[in-house]
């Protein structure tokens, strides 16, 4: 596989996990509402959990091609920045949301 393209990958997934987790509310509400009815915490719940699993997920594969040297490190290092910064703050944001559900 070509680097930019397993760039852009890793790229796709933290973005997906990053909109799955700042967008988990509104995911829930519109699942309830349009497709089919499950309480929205029980989809809240799931969705922050896809979320954080992607984080993690992508972290896993960066730390697999930076191993076997399928990635130089400069490039790595953007990338586990990105992931990191991201991760953090975008999980602790869907976990905080799923705290204020729980009450």
């Amino acid at each position: 596989m070509k680097k930019p393209i397993v760039f852009t990958i890793l790229i796709g997934i933290t973005l997906l996990a990053a909109y799955l987790g700042w967008f988990a509310q509104d995911i829930a509400y519109y699942f309830q509402s349009h497709l089919f009815y499950v309480e929205p915490f029980i989809t809240l719940i799931i969705v922050t959990a896809i979320s954080i699993c992607l984080f993690v997920l992508a972290f896993i594969i960066e730390f697999i091609l930076y191993s076997i040297k399928k990635i130089k490190s400069n490039m790595l290092f953007a990338l586990f920045i990105t992931n990191i910064i991201a991760g953090i703050f975008i999980s602790l944001w869907s976990l905080f949301v799923l705290v204020m559900w729980w009450g």
